[in-house]
């Protein structure tokens, strides 16, 4: 006889620990309901025991669609029962999510299980369709974890109170522009995405590199064009780097599509002290002033008097030369001893493209068009293209380094970039050879014309914008580098040269006076009455002893021996060479450690540079000698140059 079975269900929902069951508890009586024929008993129903039977779990949503579906096989114990874990089951092929891809989110669900009696020809009959009313505790849209929470899988959380460590293993996502604050400290080890705002109201350590990409815009007046904002405290941004500064350690560095643009890098002592000019600049400095210098021009000159230049030239002892050499030597070393001393307090230096300090300048006119190159006339503190009876002749700086006096806000239209020293281009019209003077062309458009040393006139000086430092053979406009606030020595020495002219010309005439004072002694002995007819009135020094048998009249003497001769010898190698070893044990002997002397450290550790030290040295040394030949050879003196 055919029955029909009915299963009274029981349900029993236990909170579980998701790390340990990851499901819900569902228990289970299956009943039949043919009724047991039991004599003098009508009994209504009876248990299943020990059945293999199937069972499929739907949870629906609010719309009554699936979210997530299971099967499982089981069998019922002897009391008909069975106990079941869901979200433990086989995922069906019809199921969209995992089961911990639910979305708990406080929305109603329901349950609906469906039995088959048979596991391998399975046919489900609809057993039950309950509202779940209850949300399982580790997927709960509000958690208070008091210990702590590891999250294995993709997790969406709406509101989460952590109280203790929390370690995601997965990913964290805050959508829906939902803001996310950090009271405590944050600490990412990898890398982190962050498409929405975040608040950190705490320390916050970042152990890896961060990078803004930030998709902002606007102008530099702007505060919101900037991807990275620093407020709300009473300094701005510290910049720390592991050990010393040096020139290899960048605290900023300026990029741009086309590469390094500029930098603020560290400074210190050892960066400067290693490079090679540091020690030859200072040798060159010792061999052009100084008692040194004087040392050295006596031990490579020999002065005597000779009918000719024959075998009364006698060489200096080598021993003077290499002498001279060392006394050169000892005092570049002390010179580069006390700027390493002096350095010491080297901190960072800015570098960039940039090659002038400028500042803005107010335009005269508003409206006036200049641009970066022309030469402009200051009146007053006011820019303008007229150069003529301006206070100050100019140049419009193109890419200051420093740029001062910022105007105010949207005043930046009104001002110029004026360059006040260092390097800038100026627009220059012909031919310019490096060294001559830039002046205005005076046509008033900002443009300027060269003028050489040689050629330029006292007022002109008062037009100087700067001096060249680059050439063009073109007769038309072209951008010369051009040196500004750097020409107070060329006033200096056109002061020199005017007031040598002075002095020579002053010596002429109270020669000439001598002279004319002579003739009118002279004159006065030999033609009466000249004396009172010219208001002479003869001096001690003018009266003179005239013989009237004598024919001339001459204090001139004869040096039967010859004339005075400056002889110039040459230089070698080795006695550089030596001059350093003796410059050593001068060092040693006056201070008794030659630590403190680097350029000696450099020369015995780095044989390279020892050859480059001597070189430069030597090339000094005979550029200074040709200087000392050329003046004496001017002064008239008899010199004789050997090498």
């Amino acid at each position: 006889m055919k029955k029909l079975f009915i299963l009274v269900l029981s349900l029993l929902f236990i909170t579980e620990v998701f790390s340990q069951s990851q499901g819900i508890s569902y228990q289970a009586v299956i009943i039949s309901t043919s009724n047991q024929e039991i004599p003098g008993n009508d009994i209504s129903g009876n248990i299943i025991p020990n059945r293999d039977i199937m069972v499929r779990f739907s949870i629906l949503d609010a719309s009554g669609s699936i979210e997530y579906q299971e099967e499982q096989a089981t069998r019922t114990d002897a009391y008909g029962m069975i106990n079941l874990i869901i979200g433990q089951g086989t995922v069906t092929a019809t199921s969209p999510l995992t089961f911990t891809e639910i979305d708990w989110n406080g929305t109603p669900k329901d349950l609906k299980v469906d039995i088959s009696l048979n596991q391998t020809d399975k046919f489900y009959t609809d057993f039950s369709l309950q509202q779940l009313n209850f949300i399982p505790y580790a997927y709960h849209k509000n958690i208070t974890a008091t210990g702590s929470l590891k999250v294995d899988g993709k997790s969406t959380l709406q509101d989460l109170s952590v109280e203790a460590t929390t370690n995601l293993n997965g990913s964290l996502d805050v959508n829906n522009a939902s803001p996310t604050n950090l009271t405590g400290s944050l600490r990412v080890e990898d890398n982190t995405t962050l498409e929405k705002k975040l608040t950190v109201n705490s320390t916050s350590n970042l152990n890896g590199q961060v990078t803004i990409n930030a998709s902002v815009s606007g102008g530099d007046a702007s505060i919101d064009a900037y991807p990275l904002i620093v407020k709300g405290s009473d300094q701005g941004i510290a910049i720390k780097v592991n050990n010393k500064r040096s020139n290899s350690t960048n605290f900023v560095t300026f990029w741009d599509n086309e590469k390094v643009q500029g930098r603020i890098e560290g400074e210190s002592t050892d960066d400067i002290t290693s490079d090679p000019w540091f020690y030859f600049e200072n040798a060159k400095l010792v061999v052009e002033t100084g008692v040194a210098a004087a040392n050295l021009y006596a031990a490579v000159t020999a002065t005597t008097v000779c009918a000719g230049l024959g075998a009364c030239v006698a060489a200096p002892p080598p021993s003077k030369i290499v002498f001279g050499i060392a006394q050169v030597v000892v005092r570049a070393a002390q010179l580069a001893a006390y700027d390493y001393f002096r350095l010491t307090n080297a901190g960072v230096v800015y570098k960039s493209k940039g090659a002038d300090y400028a500042e803005y300048l107010p335009k005269m006119n508003p409206n006036e068009n200049i641009f970066p190159g022309d030469i402009v006339g200051i009146r007053g503190g006011s820019v303008s293209k007229s150069t003529q009876d301006a206070d100050k002749i100019m140049i419009v700086s193109k890419k200051p380094i420093v740029l001062g006096n910022l105007p105010k806000e949207g005043d930046e239209n009104s001002c110029e970039k004026i360059a006040f020293i260092g390097q800038v281009e100026a627009k220059v019209i012909g031919k310019v050879n490096a060294g001559d003077y830039i002046i205005p062309s005076g046509n008033n458009d900002g443009t300027g014309i060269a003028i050489s040393p040689d050629d330029i006139q006292f007022d002109d000086y008062l037009k100087i914008a700067g001096v060249a430092w680059s050439s063009s053979q073109s007769n038309d406009i072209s951008f010369i580098n051009v040196a500004v606030g750097l020409n107070t020595t060329d006033v200096a020495r056109l002061s020199i040269r005017q007031e040598k002219k002075i002095k020579e010309q002053e010596k002429e005439i109270q020669t000439l006076k001598a002279q004319l004072d002579k003739m009118n002694a002279v004159l006065a002995q030999v033609i009466p009455n000249y004396a009172d007819l010219m208001d002479y009135k003869a001096t001690e020094s003018s009266k003179l002893e005239i013989n009237p048998t004598s024919q001339t009249t001459s204090n001139k003497s004869s040096d039967s021996s010859g004339e005075l001769t400056v002889v110039y010898f040459d230089i070698t190698k080795e006695q550089i060479q030596q001059g350093i070893e003796m410059a050593k044990e001068i060092l040693k002997e006056q201070d008794g450690d030659l630590t403190k002397y680097t350029l000696f450290t450099k020369l015995d550790s780095d044989a390279s540079f020892k050859e480059a030290y001597i070189r430069e040295l030597l090339s000094s040394i005979k550029k200074k000698m040709d200087e000392c030949y050329n003046r004496d050879l001017k002064s008239g003196a008899n010199v004789v140059k050997y090498y």
